[in-house]
């Protein structure tokens, strides 16, 4: 059953790994450009500037355990063409009820690129990644949106790459990863970045990151490590909402993405209490975190299944939920997602029509 008003799909994926990155980056960095290799056992990889991209342990745990997911035989997973062909695609949004997809990238746009170490090398294969995307979301604009990446090892080139990217590519959010190199969000050398998404007003997407994400000393194994990868995206929160970010760009809207919402409560709590309790080591602070957090500023993801929206829609307000189908990773329940979040009795339907679509269109600007 469809419903009577467009759906957006505020998190779904691309796959670039049949994209021969070389032929586009300029000569001089095509010796660095990703690539695959393939292992004796069978598991392919990806190398980029020279280095093997994600090491097993860091990506899988210290055992190197291979996810083998166990899911209903009908939902879909990472083979799904519509993930490298927008042709494809588009019948599978239709099956699945979904009108608008936001777009984010798998292996270079989701982590590769964020392992180089050369500026220039990270801001070629930006720009081509983000070129290589509009050329996906070209034969349907109206259905498929692209959230830029950008070279978070040089600000100031980040900053061009979203100007070009929202004014030439036509695209409606910039994507930022939960850390990076393991470093704060709120470091303000990164502030180009938020000074140009709030000038143009679009938003930033946070966006797990699968390799370098906290924790990942201590797991031995991918269950554990992906159970936990809200745990980054909290650390980005408090950046924003704690470390200055918001303080310094008040009309900045952020996202996070692939981490549910269920934590957002329990950090409102933790961070009004040390606001309160230890203020003179965070004196840019001039509003309480937890106001931040369930302000106008904030949105986040949820999984359809999330047991917690009820409770959370409550305690931050049913504006800041949007849906995302995460299709077609290995963990989606796609082509259900639409279903089992339309479907719940517990949720109203007042409040669906806002994380199915008045939410992410506010978000997004559609």
């Amino acid at each position: 059953m469809k419903l009577d008003y467009p759906v957006i799909d505020a998190d779904g994926h691309v796959d670039e790994k049949a994209v021969n990155w070389a032929e586009r980056l300029p000569e001089k960095y095509r010796r660095d450009a990703p690539c695959w290799v393939s292992y004796p056992d069978g598991r392919r990889h990806m190398v980029v500037e020279g280095k093997l991209w994600p090491s097993r342990r860091d990506f899988y745990g210290q055992l190197g355990m291979w996810p083998e997911p166990k899911k209903p035989a009908h939902q879909w997973g990472w083979d799904r063409e519509g993930m490298q062909d927008p042709h494809k695609r588009i019948p599978d949004m239709d099956h699945e009820g979904i009108d608008i997809a936001a777009l984010f990238g798998t292996f270079v746009g989701l982590g590769a690129a964020a392992s180089i170490e050369d500026g220039g090398l990270a801001a070629a294969v930006s720009s081509a990644y983000n070129d290589w995307l509009a050329e996906y979301c070209r034969p349907y604009p109206e259905r498929l949106k692209g959230i830029a990446m950008i070279p978070m090892q040089d600000p100031q080139a980040a900053r061009k790459e979203i100007r070009r990217a929202v004014e030439q590519l036509g695209m409606i959010g910039v994507q930022v990863l939960t850390n990076f190199g393991g470093r704060l969000l709120h470091e303000e050398t990164f502030d180009p970045i938020w000074q140009e998404a709030q000038g143009l007003d679009v938003p930033i997407c946070v966006h797990i990151i699968s390799t370098n994400s906290a924790g990942i000393d201590r797991f031995d194994r991918y269950v554990f490590k992906h159970a936990f990868y809200p745990l980054d995206s909290m650390l980005a929160a408090a950046s924003f909402v704690a470390g200055g970010i918001l303080e310094r760009f008040p009309k900045l809207r952020v996202a996070f993405m692939e981490a549910g919402a269920g934590w957002v409560p329990w950090l409102m709590d933790r961070l009004h209490e040390h606001y309160e309790l230890l203020p003179h080591q965070t004196p840019w602070q001039r509003r309480d975190p937890l106001d931040w957090l369930k302000s106008e500023n904030c949105f986040y993801a949820v999984e359809p299944e999330e047991t917690t929206i009820p409770y959370v829609a409550q305690m931050i307000g049913e504006e800041r939920l949007i849906y995302a189908s995460d299709y077609s990773h290995w963990d989606c329940i796609c082509p259900d997602s639409v279903k089992v979040l339309r479907e719940r009795t517990d949720i109203s339907e007042g409040l669906k029509q806002k994380i199915f679509n008045r939410n992410a269109a506010r978000l997004f600007n559609l």
